[in-house]
């Protein structure tokens, strides 16, 4: 659960049932959702900081503290499993602290004495740069999206049209004794009720269905694929898109670009389970002597790498790993992607802009800038009933429950280049 290093890792090292992974998951994730409010009542409970040697049973502590204040499991026995943790960490010391810490914050609950007083920023738990600037980017949504960010993401599928309805894989779904509801944004769009192991989902080894972000299920619709296109998923990991545009239209000759030949692996796993087939290359996308054949593409599809700060219920961690100034450096890498990326572009083409960030920086401020400089290209406008014109794009801000935030551009070139 903490590595030496004390962060959190998702993955348990040794075997769990369904059930304690489950828990085990929610120990993780839950904690860091809630992070920075239980770090500040922690640092208000310890009578000095921990050393950073001691990140282990910092981290202990902040999962201790999240099991008193939002899960149900009895106080004694969420002090007694923290405690007895510390047991595997060779620090005697650790015991004592942890016991009287978590007791403490028990003490001080029901003795009803004030809570430490926390800043907006973190009783919001959210770094203080990122709650300022959601404030400042979406001043009538910004509390909205903050609750996203707290609350635990729903489990949304995609339905392959090819080999069954909605309504048809709903009814297995029910069969199976799982609740689902159809997605108003898109047609192959289910949410789940309550989230289930993949090893549930009926016909999922068979490629009928994927597990796929509403808001990221739009860019296949949206990029108008046509039969026998040459298209370009130019950063394919996870591989869901990729995977989605061979479900709109098959005949497609898809080749599908990662900068980390590790994460493409994963596009390659889902092609296979899904009975799909893709030319697969790892590769920095900006760098077209290491990739290009020199062969237009009818279509491109730009999921540009970004802040992921409109997915952060899915990525908790995110909240903690990124820093202000990373926007900043996602913007020149979005950039510099998709000033290379327009060369390969036939004319008459499209090339479709996404990210999964709700700061306009990385948004409709590339866009912009590169509509400006390119004379080639013109923005197409997106009607549709989901999110709101942002610029020369359309934004789709996370809602709690339902789906993540994601950002949507489509370009075209001029036919006279």
């Amino acid at each position: 659960m903490i590595n030496q290093s004390g962060a959190f890792s998702s993955e348990p090292n040794h075997p769990l049932s369904d059930q304690d992974r489950g828990f085990y998951r929610e120990l993780c994730f839950g904690t860091l959702r809630h992070y920075f409010q239980l770090d500040a009542q922690l640092q208000a409970l310890l009578k000095k900081p921990l050393n950073k040697k001691d990140a282990d049973i910092h981290a202990l502590l902040l999962i201790g503290l999240y099991q008193l204040q939002f899960l149900r499991t009895p106080d004694h026995a969420a002090i007694s499993a923290t405690v007895e943790a510390t047991k595997g960490l060779k620090k005697p010391w650790a015991k004592g602290l942890v016991n009287a810490v978590l007791r403490n914050f028990l003490r001080l609950q029901d003795s009803g004495d004030a809570r430490p007083k926390l800043t907006e920023a973190a009783q919001a738990s959210h770094p203080l740069w990122l709650y300022k600037k959601l404030q400042k980017e979406w001043p009538t949504a910004w509390s909205d999206i903050i609750d996203y960010n707290n609350t635990p993401p729903a489990m949304s599928l995609r339905v392959n049209l090819n080999r069954s309805s909605r309504p048809a894989y709903q009814a297995q779904l029910m069969a199976a004794g799982i609740d689902s509801e159809a997605d108003d944004y898109s047609d192959t769009a289910i949410r789940l009720r309550s989230a289930v192991n993949i090893s549930a989902l009926p016909d999922f080894a068979e490629g009928t269905v994927s597990v796929q972000d509403v808001g990221a299920q739009l860019a296949a619709s949206l990029l108008k694929l046509d039969t026998n296109m040459r298209v370009l998923d130019a950063c394919a990991a996870p591989g869901g898109k990729a995977v989605n545009l061979l479900e709109k239209e098959e005949s497609i000759s898809l080749t599908a670009l990662d900068s980390s030949s590790k994460r493409l692996l994963s596009v390659e796993e889902s092609l296979q389970r899904c009975g799909y087939r893709a030319r697969c290359i790892a590769a920095d996308a900006a760098q077209l002597d290491d990739w290009w054949d020199g062969a237009l593409f009818d279509r491109i599809l730009l999921d540009a790498p970004c802040s992921g700060t409109g997915i952060i219920s899915h990525h908790p961690d995110i909240k903690i790993l990124r820093r202000e100034t990373d926007i900043a450096s996602f913007a020149q890498q979005q950039n510099r992607l998709i000033h290379a990326l327009w060369a390969t572009l036939k004319p008459g083409g499209e090339l479709l802009y996404c990210t999964c960030s709700v700061m306009p920086e990385e948004n409709n401020h590339v866009i912009d800038a590169f509509l400006h400089a390119m004379p080639s290209a013109k923005a197409i406008k997106i009607d549709a009933l989901w999110g709101q014109a942002q610029g020369h794009g359309r934004q789709l801000l996370p809602n709690q429950g339902k789906y993540g935030g994601f950002f949507y551009s489509r370009l075209s070139k001029s036919a006279m280049v």
